[in-house]
């Protein structure tokens, strides 16, 4: 069974000198929603609280599911992540290219024209608190495989382009005993509203955490995901182990306009093993590494590399 999920690479060329902060995941989503708010509103409201067109408004439906959720009574994550450039300060020069991703899930996908103008308006508004120029050149969508395949280029009319394909599978069933996991990105995990350290990260918190979150966005955006079945899981996730742990836990914060503070968003990096009986949760785990996991996926958190070692 497949269900729609793409990942773009969108590369931008600086128009300006350009300094993005360590993490630029924040800033980039920022600058996506305002120009999404731009090229999708009719309305013009200061927010979308009682919006009549708020189920059918491609901004709401992308980034917003917070108002909509308050209709539907239930707590709502948005479809998509944003992946930044890899962590640590970005100077980048005048006529420089940089890149990044920006993954779609479910009726995320049906938006992907509102999404593509909204971040070619993004360069004329201004990246970082600067507000330094950018425009985007070419968007590539990133196959499971590693591959890319030109969709636009916008400095090359004849260039050779191919259209979006959306369908994702699950990934079959391979026999693991042990794979190494790398995060990437910080990991921030709650436990009893608390923040999980990197001395006490579990290998239970780690998987329910990948579960969780596939969980949730099929709920909410994927219809046709593939039911998972927690409890012929359970035993797998409780058994397991997590070995050769090298993790540090990397502080940052980011300034929300909407709560006009700044908001503590430190998580654990580093790698280390997991071992069990991993068979079941292989397909789960390569699928986790495109939804990401626990808080702020959307800005690019949580994101992890996998490698089956047995």
């Amino acid at each position: 069974m497949t269900f729609p999920l793409i990942k773009l690479r969108l590369t931008f060329r600086a128009l300006q000198d350009m300094n993005f902060p360590v993490y630029a995941g924040s800033a980039l989503r920022g600058i996506f929603g305002k120009s999404l708010r731009q090229v999708s509103c009719l309305a013009k409201k200061e927010d979308c609280a009682g919006c009549a067109a708020l189920s059918t408004c491609p901004y709401a439906a992308v980034f917003e599911n917070g108002y909509i959720a308050v209709s539907k009574g239930e707590e709502m994550t948005n479809p998509y992540v944003i992946e930044p450039m890899p962590m640590g300060q970005k100077i980048i020069k005048q006529g420089e290219i940089f890149t990044f991703h920006h993954l779609l899930f479910g009726t995320a996908v049906d938006k992907l024209s509102y999404i593509l103008l909204a971040w070619s308006k993004t360069g004329n508004m201004g990246f970082t608190k600067e507000r330094t120029q950018a425009r985007l050149i070419q968007v590539h969508q990133v196959f499971e495989n590693g591959s890319i395949a030109l969709l636009y280029d916008f400095e090359d009319a004849d260039a050779e382009t191919v259209s979006a394909k959306f369908d994702f599978s699950l990934p079959e069933e391979q026999k693991t005993t042990a794979m190494q996991i790398r995060l990437t990105t910080p990991l921030r995990i709650q436990h009893q509203g608390h923040p999980v350290s990197a001395e006490k990260l579990t290998a239970r918190d780690f998987l329910i955490a990948v579960i969780r979150r596939q969980q949730t966005i099929a709920k909410q955006h994927i219809p046709t995901f593939p039911i998972i079945e927690f409890n012929v899981l359970r035993s797998d996730i409780e058994t397991a182990d997590l070995t050769q742990a090298t993790l540090h836990w990397f502080d940052w914060s980011r300034y929300s306009s909407r709560q006009k503070t700044k908001i503590a968003l430190g998580g654990i990096m580093g790698e280390f093993t997991l071992k069990g009986n991993l068979t079941q949760l292989y397909p789960y785990m390569v699928t986790g590494t495109y939804f990401h996991i626990g808080k702020s996926a959307v800005l690019g958190m949580g994101k992890y590399e996998i490698k089956r070692l047995s």
